[in-house]
């Protein structure tokens, strides 16, 4: 009677799962939908000081292009990011790019401040199951010439409702609340302008 031996069956085996791995080559990993802040525009009115550039910061958390979202009415200190959506950039860069388009649209102009924001917060919150918000939290900054000395500061938070509670509506609300940062840094710059006509001389480091 013929009979096949253990060490055969193994070969047998191994040789059908690698064969098995093979047809897995080529096809292509999990794909992520990716979503951007859409191209700015200019702010009208423009603003009356001219920059030199913009810079962002984000701490590490917003070091990546996971979009993330936390359920504020169940764990309020958990954060979480969807499984199949991403932002094409970190947020940092997405904002940098936004608020220089909007805020920058001539280099030319002779800009000497430029303008810091420290991103304290970029994330869409859920405060019931059907209701959500983008909550972008901000500290915008003069920064004087060749230097880094603080001109003037400001601190600001924005939300803005998602029409859908998903990721889809998360992008949507960011979107609209990075046009909101952009035009309310051009009335805190506006405000200090016209202070500064009135002789405060806030901005004389600016060459305003």
């Amino acid at each position: 009677m013929f009979v096949t031996r253990p060490y055969k069956w193994a070969a047998v085996l191994v040789l059908s799962l690698a064969v098995a791995g093979c047809g897995n080559l080529g096809v292509p990993a999990a794909r992520f939908a990716f979503f951007d802040l859409g191209v700015a525009t200019p702010v009208d009115p423009p603003l009356p000081l001219a920059l030199a550039r913009v810079e962002v910061r984000a701490p590490t958390w917003l070091s990546t292009g996971a979009m993330q979202y936390r359920i504020e009415y169940r764990q309020p200190a958990k954060r979480e990011a969807y499984s199949e959506t991403r932002w094409v950039a970190e947020p940092a860069e997405m904002l940098g790019l936004a608020l220089d388009r909007a805020l920058v649209p001539d280099r030319g102009a002779g800009g000497k401040c430029r303008l810091r924001v420290e991103l304290d917060e970029f994330v869409q919150e859920f405060e019931t199951a059907r209701g959500s918000h983008a909550i972008i939290i901000a500290r915008p900054s003069l920064i004087a010439p060749r230097s880094d000395d603080v001109v003037a500061q400001s601190a600001l938070m924005i939300r803005e409702q998602a029409p859908t509670p998903d990721a889809a509506g998360g992008v949507i609300a960011h979107r609209r609340a990075a046009r909101r940062l952009a035009n309310e840094i051009a009335g805190w710059i506006t405000g200090l302008d016209s202070a500064d006509r009135q002789g405060s001389g806030s901005l004389e480091r600016c060459g305003q």
